[in-house]
């Protein structure tokens, strides 16, 4: 099965959910807490949905979102956490499976918010995707937020700068200090972000 499903897959699944529903367009993207437009654009002409606003159809619908995107699911394969800067990876092959986001094709790692010090920009209990098929550091992900994993093995999630040494890179963060001219194995932008669904249960993570 591929991993990147089709956006009129994904159509044709919110339309036979609507009928079975009785919702019209407008309806639901009221019910989804969405612009007016949203879901009469999502059928006839957005091509890449974000993962949150199909998760949000996808409540409204009450039904399982990897039910409407109809993709392979992806592993969580653990917490970032301790301040919002460590990515704490499990051991074993055994992982949890959470949907893959939409349109997002290729090897993807997902880790779970915990705790509320990566406030406003994430909430305590999203998902983070991140995409891990190459070495190293691409120039473009200079000031973006990134999973970046160090030579002394430890992974966080940062905003990835330049360093002032050659090779070298300075990790920022929202709420703690500059970790300054580190080494970097490799380093991923988080691409998509899914909402926590239960916030009460996962406020004091």
């Amino acid at each position: 099965m591929s991993s990147r499903p089709r956006i009129e897959e994904i159509r044709a699944s919110i339309e036979r959910a609507m009928n079975r529903k009785g919702f019209t367009k407008r309806s639901l993207s009221s019910a989804a807490g969405l612009s007016e437009s949203m879901v009469r654009d999502l059928l006839k002409k957005t091509e890449n949905p974000g993962i949150g606003t199909l998760d949000a159809i996808a409540v409204a619908l009450e039904m399982p979102i990897e039910d409407l995107i109809g993709s392979e699911r992806v592993p969580l394969l653990g917490e970032v956490g301790a301040g919002g800067l460590i990515a704490y990876f499990n051991d074993g092959d055994q992982f949890e499976l959470v949907p893959r986001p939409p349109l997002a094709p290729g090897r993807l790692m997902a880790l779970r918010v915990k705790g509320e010090s990566m406030l406003p920009k994430y909430e305590p209990g999203d998902i983070i995707y991140v995409r891990r098929d190459h070495e190293g550091v691409l120039p473009q992900y200079l000031g973006r937020h990134c999973a970046v994993h160090l030579t002394d093995g430890g992974t966080y999630l940062k905003i990835l700068s330049a360093g002032t040494m050659a090779g070298r890179y300075t990790l920022r963060s929202l709420n703690a200090a500059d970790m300054e001219n580190v080494e970097v194995v490799w380093a991923s932008p988080v691409l998509f972000t899914m909402p926590n669904q239960n916030p009460q249960s996962d406020a004091k993570g």
